[in-house]
C-alpha cells in the first residue's frame, strides 16, 4: 500500500518535472513576434501543442511506465489550461467545453505533427512546415520562412528525444530543443 502511495507520488514529481520542461520549451521567447507565432492565448497553446506532440510520441516508444507519466503530464497540461482559461475569464460555464475543444485540437494536432515526423529527409521538414504554417502560424497558403526554422527546430529535438536514454526521460530530465 505505501509503495503504491510513494510510487504514484514519484511518477507524478517526474510528470511534473516533464511538464515543466516542455512548458519552458513552448516559451521560448525567440519563437514568439513579428513574422513568428503570436504570442496569444492560441499562439501558445499552439507551441504547446507542438512541443507536446514530440514529447508524447517519444514516451509512447517506452512502454507502460512512461504512458502512465504521459497521461499525468497530459492531465498537468490540461489542468493548466483550464486555469489560464479561468484566468482569462471564460466563465465556469464554458470551461469545460472550451477544454473539451482544445482536447480534440490537440489531439488532432498530434496525429498531424506525428504523420509529418515519420516521414524522413526533405520531406519531413516540408510536411512539417506546412502543418506549422496552417496550425501555428495561421498561414494556411505558403507557410513562412519561419515556419521551416521551427521544423527544422522540432526535428532536430525529436532526434535528440530519441537519443536521451529512456530511464532519464522517465525521472523528468528533457532536453529543452535547441535553437
Amino acid at each position: 500500500m505505501l509503495s503504491r502511495l510513494f510510487g504514484n507520488q514519484s511518477l507524478k514529481r517526474h510528470a511534473r518535472a516533464i511538464y515543466d520542461q516542455l512548458s519552458l520549451a513552448a516559451r521560448d521567447s525567440n519563437l514568439y513576434g513579428l513574422d513568428r507565432v503570436p504570442d496569444t492565448p492560441d499562439g501558445r497553446f499552439e507551441l504547446l501543442a507542438l512541443h507536446a506532440s514530440v514529447l508524447f510520441g517519444r514516451l509512447s516508444k517506452r512502454g507502460d511506465q512512461a504512458e502512465e507519466i504521459a497521461q499525468e503530464v497530459f492531465n498537468i497540461l490540461f489542468s493548466a489550461l483550464d486555469h489560464a482559461l479561468r484566468e482569462l475569464g471564460v466563465g465556469d460555464l464554458s470551461v469545460g467545453k472550451r477544454i473539451r475543444k482544445l482536447a480534440e485540437s490537440f489531439y488532432g494536432r498530434i496525429a498531424v505533427y506525428h504523420g509529418a515526423l515519420m516521414l524522413k529527409g526533405e520531406e519531413e521538414i516540408q510536411v512539417l512546415a506546412a502543418a506549422i504554417g496552417i496550425h501555428v502560424l495561421d498561414q494556411p497558403t505558403h507557410p513562412s520562412a519561419f515556419a521551416t526554422v521551427l521544423a527544422t527546430r522540432i526535428r532536430n529535438w525529436a532526434l535528440d528525444l530519441e537519443e536521451t536514454d529512456d530511464e532519464i526521460l522517465l525521472r523528468g530530465e528533457v532536453p529543452l530543443p535547441r535553437g
